[in-house]
């Protein structure tokens, strides 16, 4: 990366050797990706397309403007792959499945979410979403302790490509213990504040309706339960989400660690028992557990469920009883001859039909 980004641009910096959920960067096209999870191979970054450069684009970043490609759905990261070059796309051995990864060296520009928040703490909010981000960050930090270091603002205020009218705010907290810390003191950031309260169901009906758009199966009661588990915390009422991301090290599984393969085209349903949700909040989210035992996989039991689609990540916990319907996979361990099964929600050949839900007995 050249020099003249890094003084215009101070959370510009060079593409570090190991990438982290949620980072964003810029192809020599320009085109913007983010990262899509932890489990990332050393050559290449998996990732989704999310906006392209077009002149009828509704937000923009200095002179350029932007289109957007992905709105929360397999569908669109699946469209937005048809436009991009063929060797961005790659049969990855560790998921079994074609994948966007583009290679490393077509990165022009790599983003950091702490060094921008940062900048806006430093230099003072340049507008109204940039004063809620500061605003956010001093209220984890001041109730909390999570150090600035450790949060980062993402999505468009990241790379300065930001719409006032349109934009959400995202933001980022790194660390195993310091997302957890986050998770479980939601309550504690809104106490005697008047201008804070945390996001509350009917807040989520619009988020709940995408859902069920794409997963008609989804009931609304069920999708009720699992939303009214979701946090989020509203400044002024404007909602900030705040994504909790591993540190590099911390991920539960490497890429090229294990390799899956699907047993069946089509979704399977199962019902299984959560006896494991450590790395549920991050994303992939993985629970572990156990089904019943099933015929398709010679009477032996699902033990782990991989989730992508995130919005069914961070809701389950440890005792929940859940109905998951998702691809089979076996699951291959490197160097085990030994396979275990798990259940992957949000692959691509699974869109609209894979979904969880809990179960009330």
């Amino acid at each position: 990366m050249s020099g003249v980004d890094e003084v215009t641009d101070p959370a510009c910096i060079d593409l570090p050797v190991h990438v982290r959920d949620r980072d964003i960067f810029h192809d020599v096209e320009g085109r913007v990706f983010v990262v899509l999870g932890y489990i990332q191979p050393a050559d290449r970054i998996l990732s989704f397309l999310k906006y392209v450069p077009d002149p009828s684009g509704e937000w923009y970043s200095a002179t350029t403007k932007y289109k957007r490609m992905f709105w929360g759905s397999v569908e669109s990261t699946v469209e937005g792959m048809s436009s991009l070059p063929a060797d961005y796309m790659i049969e990855d051995r560790h998921f079994g499945t074609e994948l966007l990864q583009p290679p490393r060296e077509s990165v022009a520009k790599y983003f950091s979410p702490e060094l921008r928040l940062k900048e806006i703490i430093e230099t003072g909010p340049k507008d109204q979403l940039e004063d809620l981000v500061k605003r956010g960050a001093d209220k984890l930090n001041d109730t909390l302790s999570i150090p600035y270091d450790r949060i980062g603002v993402a999505g468009s205020i990241l790379w300065k490509g930001h719409n006032l009218e349109r934009s959400d705010i995202n933001m980022n907290v790194y660390g195993f213990e310091e997302s957890w810390k986050l998770h479980e003191n939601y309550d504690s950031l809104v106490e005697e504040e008047e201008d804070t309260r945390l996001r509350d169901l009917s807040d989520w009906k619009h988020a709940m309706a995408r859902v069920h758009a794409r997963v008609p199966t989804m009931r609304s009661d069920d999708l009720q339960n699992l939303f009214a588990r979701r946090q989020a915390l509203c400044l002024d009422d404007v909602c900030i989400g705040i994504t909790p991301i591993l540190l590099p090290g911390e991920a539960p599984i490497a890429h090229s660690s294990e390799s899956y393969t699907a047993i069946s085209s089509t979704p399977l349903t199962v019902k299984f028992e959560i006896e494991g949700a450590d790395f549920g909040i991050f994303h992939p989210a993985i629970y572990e557990g156990a089904s019943g035992p099933h015929d398709m996989i010679g009477g032996e039991s699902v033990s782990r469920i991989m989730v992508y689609d995130g919005a069914f990540g961070g809701l389950l916990r440890t005792g929940d009883q859940v109905e998951v319907t998702g691809t089979l996979q076996r699951v291959v361990p490197t160097g085990v001859t030994s396979p275990f099964y798990q259940i992957m929600v949000g692959t691509k050949s699974g869109a609209g039909k894979e979904y969880i839900r809990l179960v009330t007995e």
